[in-house]
């Protein structure tokens, strides 16, 4: 019987099929890209550090941000507009969308395969450039830039954005001229919200009411920041004792500590994110991440085009510049890591590209593999397991 299957198929035929046996299957996972572009694109990274090329999932005017629900396949994306845009004006949208595993957020090989607009609701304020959800999936905050603002929606149990149940506008004083509501992270206990304010050198600290979806400003209210820091977002430590803050304007990063039982945040140390003796003038920061090793963290330095890479002292919980590390294109924006932490994605909205960077974990480098795609001005990148 061997014999005759022999005669039907050549060697080469049968050595083939071998290979495809005996190779190891190469696995990727998926994520979302947002920004200035048409609306939502997808793509994905495969263990050895390629890229898909992306793909218009929704359109949607300037979809600079976007999280995802913890448990539904929906993603919660802002569009960064004035709410008095006649054809555009400011809203959050909610969109179902299908993976090929669904429910295995985490899974291997999970693909997007599909998107729909599931509802939106419109925004009380100006120019909304992030968004957050709760752990619990019942409440997405957003951050307001023009108007300083930070609102509250409900999620209903279906995943659709249910009505607004807080709108606090920051109070201009202190002799500062503006408030700009830039950012929103949820501490790792689900109760406390803190908001950076680039306008008013603020991080504020609210507790999150879980029945009503209320914003209560803690016993210890806010962080001052150097007047001119500009503090624009914010990323908690692995160990979620620490809160790292880039700063636009003065091109710094801080280091804070956190006590989850009273609310309170307290500056440990304030390092630039350039070289000695660079020149700031025309350059600001954008997007800053915590490594999952807990040892690293990193932050994107607009003008300057380089992604900087801290060292995070263990038991001081200072912050040190390790190095810089060109992101091969104009104004990185948001970058992301890959679940396993082993690359790190940069996105460039000045020249509209994403490149891929391994990631040393023992010293913190960067090293760009040469792999890129081109996606029209990205901002953002969720990959699936990105969950809160």
């Amino acid at each position: 019987m061997c014999l005759s299957i022999c005669r039907r198929f050549s060697v080469a035929t049968l050595f083939a099929w071998f290979v495809i046996a005996v190779s190891p299957r190469v696995h990727s996972q998926a994520f979302f890209i947002g920004g200035y572009g048409e609306g939502v694109y997808a793509s994905s990274l495969d263990e050895a550090g390629k890229l898909s090329e992306p793909r218009l999932l929704a359109k949607q005017k300037n979809p600079s941000f976007f999280g995802l629900h913890p448990k539904l396949d929906i993603l919660y994306v802002v569009t960064e507009t004035m709410r008095n845009d006649a054809n555009h004006p400011a809203e959050v949208v909610a969109y179902q969308f299908k993976v090929s595993k669904p429910g295995e957020y985490n899974a291997i090989d999970n693909q997007i395969v599909a998107m729909e607009r599931l509802n939106s609701q419109k925004i009380d304020g100006d120019i909304p450039c992030h968004v957050t959800i709760d752990k619990t999936g019942r409440f997405l905050i957003i951050a307001n830039y023009t108007n300083g603002s930070v609102v509250v929606f409900g999620i209903e149990p279906d995943g659709k954005i249910g009505a607004e149940t807080c709108n606090i506008v920051h109070k201009i004083t202190d002799g500062k001229t503006k408030s700009n509501g830039h950012c929103s992270v949820i501490d790792g206990t689900n109760q406390w919200v803190l908001v950076a304010d680039l306008g008013l050198d603020r991080v504020f600290v609210y507790k999150l009411d879980p029945q009503s979806g209320k914003l209560v400003p803690g016993a210890h209210p806010y962080l001052d920041l150097p007047s001119g820091s500009g503090p624009r977002h914010l990323a908690f430590s692995k160990n979620q004792k620490q809160l790292f803050v880039i700063n636009e304007l003065n091109m710094t990063m801080s280091s804070a500590s956190w006590n989850s039982e009273t609310g309170k945040l307290e500056l440990i140390n304030t390092e630039a994110t350039l070289p000695d003796g660079e020149a700031k003038k025309g350059y600001s920061t954008a997007e800053v991440i915590s490594h999952r090793n807990g040892k690293f963290v990193y932050g994107s330095n607009r003008g300057h085009d380089t992604i900087v890479a801290m060292g995070i002292d263990a038991q001081s919980g200072r912050i040190t510049r390790v190095g810089n590390y060109s992101t091969q294109g104009k104004t990185p924006r948001n970058f992301r890591f890959s679940p396993d932490g082993k690359y790190l994605l940069a996105e460039n909205q000045g020249s509209s590209s994403i490149v891929v960077f391994e990631v040393d974990e023992t010293s913190g480098a960067l090293k760009s593999t040469g792999v890129r795609v081109n996606v029209p001005s990205p901002a953002c990148i969720r990959f699936l397991s990105d969950r809160p």
